[in-house]
Formats: structure tokens, C-alpha cells, sequence
């Protein structure tokens, strides 16, 4: 509704203010539609493929467990390992105790020790974890969990082959 002091001083034209702004706005527009277009997708579908890489990796190795199994050392492992049929998503905790256990042996040599200081006291920390708390809790599954941050560090060593078992 006009005002008595519009019709004396009208309001300035809102175009220059429109055109200043669309200026900015659509390249940065145009910028930000190209990056999330071409290089985003890209990125996460990259990211995607190696961890289905990874995945397939860990399938292949617990089954190769499995089908050669030693019952001592990898029943815990394999009764979780056959009953399901992607085993490196449904069965990450128990591979990732045996891993733990497996490491533990390898990091007891002492030049192995010295060869990966880091991942070795990292391994050993966590069996002492284990150690001091009852097995199937939840302080046992969160240790347990904790080894993944110890595969990352620098020295980690790989678990053995599968004809070294």
C-alpha cells in the first residue's frame, strides 16, 4: 500500500540490485553445480570401489581360512565365516579377534618387534586389554574394534599368507 511520502520520493528501481547480485550468484552457481557434477560422484564412487575392493579381499582371505581349517586356532572364526554369505560385513568382529590373536604371535618374534615397534606395542597393548576383561562383553568388543586403528599406523604389518598358516 503506497504511502503519502512514496508519492513525494518513489522507492528506487530494485533492477541494478538484481543484476549485481545474479553477477555473483551464477558463476558462483555454475562453479559449485561442476564440482558437485563431476568431481564429487567421482570421489565418492572411488572411495566406494576400494572399500568393495577391500571387502572382497577380506572375503576371499576368511574363506581360504576356512577352507583350510585348523579347528584350535580358527573355529571361533569359520562357525561365523560359513554360516553367512558376505562374511567381511557380517563377520568384522570375529575376523578382527583372530586377526588381533594372529598378530599377537607374529609380533612375539623380537625382530619382528623391532621392525614394526609401533604396530607390535599397539597389538600387544590391546591383548592385554583382552586379558583383563571377560570375554563376550562389551569392553572385549570395543578393544576388539580398536585393533582397525592399529592396521593403519605406518610399520602395520599384513596378516600371513594363507599357505603360512
Amino acid at each position: 500500500m503506497p504511502m503519502l511520502a512514496d508519492i513525494d520520493d518513489p522507492r528506487p528501481s530494485r533492477v541494478r540490485g538484481f543484476l549485481i547480485g545474479a553477477a555473483i550468484a551464477v558463476p558462483v552457481g555454475l562453479v559449485f553445480w561442476w564440482f558437485a557434477s563431476s568431481w564429487l560422484p567421482g570421489l565418492i564412487l572411488g572411495n566406494a570401489v576400494e572399500y568393495d575392493a577391500r571387502l572382497r579381499q577380506e572375503d576371499a582371505y576368511m574363506q581360504g581360512v576356512c577352507a583350510n581349517m585348523d579347528l584350535a586356532r580358527d573355529e571361533s572364526l569359520c562357525e561365523c565365516v560359513l554360516a553367512v554369505e558376505y562374511p567381511s560385513l557380517d563377520c568384522r568382529l570375529p575376523f578382527m579377534h583372530w586377526s588381533l590373536v594372529q598378530m599377537v604371535e607374529t609380533c612375539s618374534d623380537d625382530a619382528v618387534f623391532k621392525q614394526s615397534l609401533s604396530f607390535c606395542s599397539c597389538v600387544r597393548s590391546l591383548d592385554e586389554q583382552l586379558g583383563a576383561v571377560a570375554p563376550d562383553t562389551k569392553e572385549a568388543r570395543q578393544i576388539v574394534q580398536t585393533y582397525a586403528s592399529c592396521t593403519e599406523l605406518a610399520d602395520a604389518l599384513f596378516l600371513p599368507a594363507l599357505e603360512q598358516l
